[in-house]
């Protein structure tokens, strides 16, 4: 598959750069597609986190205190 880079990201140890343009095997390929990093030649460009995003945020007490004395 080949893809353009649509931001710069790491692979592992590859280093993609926005607007490059790549050829990648299918799995890698849709795994960035699907992540809005990249988009296939021809195709459009993603939106960005373009999926639901959710802000609940808990609380959490750290169970250990320091005891000096």
């Amino acid at each position: 598959m080949k893809i353009i880079c649509d931001i710069t990201f790491l692979d592992g140890t590859d280093r993609f750069e926005k607007d490059d343009q790549r050829t990648v095997d299918d799995t890698r390929g849709a795994y960035f597609i699907a992540n809005g990093w990249a988009h296939e030649v021809g195709g459009t460009t993603a939106e960005l986190f373009s999926g639901e995003v959710n802000l609940d945020v808990h609380n959490a007490v750290n169970g250990l205190k320091d005891n000096h004395g």
